[in-house]
């Protein structure tokens, strides 16, 4: 199997992120970023129709391995220091 090699940092990225995105930040294949995008727990943002965007924060959170928890109390923190 061959690997890629990621393209973008994560300071790189925008804000929102696609899954085009998250493939040449993580180095994986726009499929498997799709699909990683669907799977159960990933913070998608809901609403916003077909398209499938995400808060880049909140991916790094997610893929620390976080609990639900604690991806929320972290991104609350984060949400005081900007106001």
């Amino acid at each position: 199997m061959k690997v890629k090699k990621s393209t973008k940092t994560f300071s790189e990225l925008p804000d929102t992120i696609t899954p085009y995105d998250y493939a040449e930040w993580r180095g994986v294949g726009e499929n498997k970023a799709r699909e990683i995008f669907k799977s159960k727990g990933f913070p998608r943002i809901e609403g916003v129709g077909v398209k499938q965007i995400a808060d880049k924060r909140a991916v790094y959170l997610h893929e620390l391995g976080l609990s639900e928890d604690d991806r929320r109390e972290v991104l609350k923190e984060m949400a005081r220091k900007i106001v």
